[in-house]
């Protein structure tokens, strides 16, 4: 099936194992893909991207823009998905906006409920990346009620206890430590494993409500990624001095290079 070319915009979203590539226009889904691929988001995206869009006898040169997932999330899978988009854009002229993704998992659910909902996703063992949110503004984004933060699930259920009121708890977060929350926060609502992940359209939605420029596509980091938390004990492996490693990796974990 052929598409009108005009104003086709490209979602990614690598923040979490679960690689999603998205493409339509104007709220009109065209296709979508769902991948597995835990840190290797770079190796897959470009394949699968050109598959689909040659089967809606689409290339590169109908796309007008794109969209990115800029975390919290997976440091790696960030990163690469986040550089390779850089690339097209760069070489296409593709204009760039980033998608924060803990607003984008809450959208769905906070548009059907008055509860306060929280995001909670998978950071590593027993860590997560959480946001708090009521209702939904004229755009249809949730309302923030907390700033997008890290820490441990025993913060997290304290937190959430001095709330006073029930809630609705969802995200990877939540499905990898069900059985702490249900302990801890009996009163809470825990939505099940679809809720973990944006639905296409949605992740289309928000794309098209954002202002794109030339500008890359920062990524949104809560917690130190595992080189910076062992830089001590993986350099001294290697034989190199720690404070050198660490100017050399602040680098590297800065913003996205320009071109």
């Amino acid at each position: 099936m052929s598409a009108d070319s005009t104003n086709i915009t490209l979602v990614f979203n690598s923040a979490e194992a679960r690689l999603q590539i998205v493409c339509g226009k104007e709220n009109q889904l065209l296709f979508s893909k769902e991948l597995f691929s835990p840190r290797q988001g770079m190796q897959v995206l470009l394949p699968a991207l050109m598959e689909g869009l040659e089967k809606m006898s689409l290339s590169l040169k109908d796309v007008s823009r794109i969209a990115c997932v800029r975390g919290p999330g997976s440091f790696t899978g960030l990163r690469l998905v986040l550089a390779t988009a850089l690339g097209l854009a760069r070489s296409h002229g593709f204009p760039m906006a980033g998608i924060d993704y803990l607003p984008a998992l809450a959208m769905d659910t906070c548009a059907c409920t008055d509860q306060e909902v929280w995001v909670v996703t998978h950071a590593r063992r027993g860590q997560v990346h959480f946001q708090a949110f009521k209702g939904t503004s004229e755009t249809g984004l949730p309302i923030a009620l907390t700033e997008p933060a890290a820490g441990t699930i025993e913060e997290l259920a304290a937190m959430i206890a001095t709330r006073r009121s029930g809630c609705i708890l969802l995200g990877t977060g939540v499905q990898k430590n069900r059985d702490f929350f249900t302990s801890e926060l009996p009163n809470a609502t825990l939505l099940g494993e679809r809720f973990s992940h944006p639905k296409p359209e949605t992740l289309l939605e928000i794309a098209e409500s954002l202002s794109y420029s030339d500008a890359p596509v920062d990524p949104l980091y809560l917690r130190p990624c595992d080189a910076e938390e062992n830089l001590d004990y993986i350099v001294s492996m290697k034989g190199v001095n720690p404070d050198e490693a660490r100017q050399k990796l602040a680098k590297l974990t800065s913003s996205l290079p320009d071109a």
